[in-house]
């Protein structure tokens, strides 16, 4: 692999220099045990950004280094010298990755200076190494063994390939450890990345506090994925409503209902632990539109005045095919979008261009709806960048519209028409200015990104990472639900067609190395700290001058 390129660490809000241990490059495993592995150079200047129960590790650029990972020593962990590899045995490792690049591929993969670490219950002491060779790629993570084939014949016959979802236990006894964030390829496609362990360049030992738990982020509804809402269950199957190849599943505990449609042989998977919801998805033998959508089991209120607030945490790479996805959707009568036991009474099933303006309402009973969601962006210029890697589209269904004809897509047009269909491609200022690429800096599927996001009945503003990203006013497309339900999800539409795509000559995206590479057919992400609340003034980092009103 050609060496990566490399920058200077960003600079994170809330980013702390962390506590260095004693004896920096040597640790200590937890049950007192001495180091047993090779020697490094010590790692000086690494940073957190603490999280609830995780925080993100700011490093500094080390000559030669590929990849980063990071670790605890548990009881029983150990690393050993394997001809001069250091190889992690008995622990999670937690791996800083390449950024993708919905843009062609230089041949330079860019490594993260961050690396995300979960499951922190208190103050942790993590062993911190820059290494010579990429994290291996784990292959996905599922509760239970799959065993998958690609079929269709849409991909060249050496894209047809068997792949897995691996069990821990097996991603343990393959590598010693478990991965996260491993995008070293497989000597075949999406197979595991190999086992040879690498060269550390340099060593430290800190301790990471994360923030805690504490009080929940947002007062009427708010998951953490700390066990309390209990396990995830079957609850049985639920119609497509014609727009499916077979019924839907219906899971759910307390706190939740999760709803999956059009995976392979029903082949998704969510699981809750370490401190995060994980799902892995397969789309339906690569041909049709598969997706997850999670609802809470509680209506939230909208206002004219005041604010409903959204708060998320997911990775943000997103293809024109594969994303994560928000909607709000509700009945224009109170009390009738939830059952009298507190179940969904709707069903919000994404259809084959739902997207466009003229795509199907994703409520099956023709709701009102609230949609935003990113894809891939456009090909060509737009302000002083050479494309555009990423956009975000806002959208209203109105209700009991005729099916196709109530989609009102509320973005700016920010190229002309015959380039781009209306969307955020960029933040831009009240004269409509472009300020910086609106989702550019996030194409990542390692480290979870911050999204939080005000909706009034005729404004939605989000918020990355505590920055403004856009201001969209409704003009006269208003909400008019009594009501909503809060739904997030993630989609993965036609993945051997995405597949082909990516090396299109008018838009090449085969910087998107990972999908290339290790996870073309199926899309795995975590979710956490998930939450709303009704009744919030205006956020006072607020610049209604940037609000786009639309026409």
């Amino acid at each position: 692999m050609k060496p990566p390129k490399t920058s200077p660490p960003p600079e994170l809000p809330g980013a702390v220099v962390v506590e260095v241990l004693e004896h920096p490059t040597t640790p200590t495993s937890e049950d007192g045990a001495t180091w047993t592995g090779p020697e490094a150079a010590e790692l000086s200047g690494v940073q957190a950004v603490p999280n609830r129960d995780s925080a993100v590790l700011v490093l500094p650029v080390v000559e030669g280094a590929v990849d980063y990972r990071v670790y605890r020593l548990p009881a029983g962990a150990r690393v050993t010298d394997v001809n001069g590899g250091a190889q992690v045995d008995g622990t999670v490792v937690h791996c800083a990755g390449y950024r993708q690049r919905n843009d062609r591929f230089s041949g330079t993969r860019e490594l993260m200076q961050l690396v995300e670490v979960t499951d922190l219950a208190e103050p942790t002491a993590l062993v911190v190494e820059a290494i010579d060779a990429p994290c291996p790629f784990q292959g996905h993570l599922a509760p239970v063994h799959e065993d998958l084939e690609v079929t269709i014949d849409e991909v060249p016959e050496e894209d047809r390939i068997r792949f897995s979802f691996f069990t821990a236990e097996e991603i343990r006894g393959r590598f010693g450890s478990l991965i996260f964030n491993g995008h070293g390829p497989g000597a075949q496609l999406a197979q595991p990345g190999p086992t040879t362990p690498p060269r550390v360049l340099a060593r430290t030992w800190v301790r990471v506090t994360p923030s805690g738990r504490g009080a929940p982020l947002t007062r009427d509804f708010f998951e953490d994925f700390d066990g309390t809402g209990g396990a995830w269950a079957f609850e049985g199957r639920v119609s497509g409503h014609g727009r499916t190849y077979t019924q839907g599943r219906r899971f759910g505990n307390a706190s939740w209902e999760a709803f999956i449609y059009n995976d392979d042989l029903e082949r998704a998977q969510l699981s809750e632990e370490r401190g995060v919801l994980h799902v892995t998805l397969p789309d339906w033998f690569q041909d049709v539109f598969s997706s997850v959508v999670l609802v809470p089991r509680k209506p939230a209120a909208l206002s004219d005045a005041d604010y409903l607030h959204l708060t998320w945490e997911v990775a943000s790479n997103a293809t024109s095919r594969r994303y994560w996805w928000v909607g709000l959707c509700g009945a224009e009568t109170a009390g009738e979008t939830f059952d009298a036991e507190g179940r969904f009474a709707g069903n919000l099933v994404q259809t084959s261009f739902f997207y466009q303006d003229d795509g199907k309402n994703v409520s099956a009973e023709n709701w009102n709806c609230l949609q935003f969601f990113p894809r891939d962006g456009s090909p060509f210029e737009i302000g002083p960048w050479s494309r555009s890697e990423a956009d975000i589209r806002v959208m209203i269904n109105q209700a009991g519209a005729p099916d196709r004809s109530g989609v009102h897509n509320l973005s700016p047009a920010q190229y002309p028409s015959y380039a781009a269909t209306p969307s955020w491609f960029a933040t831009q200022d009240k004269d409509g200015n472009f300020l910086k690429q609106i989702l550019a800096d996030e194409l990542t599927v390692g480290h979870r990104v911050r999204f939080d996001a005000y909706v009034r009945r005729d404004r939605l503003v989000l918020y990355v990472n505590g920055e403004q990203r856009l201001c969209n006013d409704f003009g006269d497309q208003r909400l008019t639900m009594a009501e909503a339900a809060v739904a997030w999800g993630q989609v993965l539409y036609h993945s051997a067609a995405e597949r082909l795509e990516f090396s299109r000559d008018y838009n090449d995206r085969t910087g998107q190395r990972y999908y290339l590479e290790n996870a073309p057919y199926a899309d795995e992400r975590e979710w956490d700290n998930l939450g709303f609340e009704s009744g919030v003034g205006m956020p006072a980092m607020m610049d209604e001058s940037q609000c786009f009103v639309a026409r």
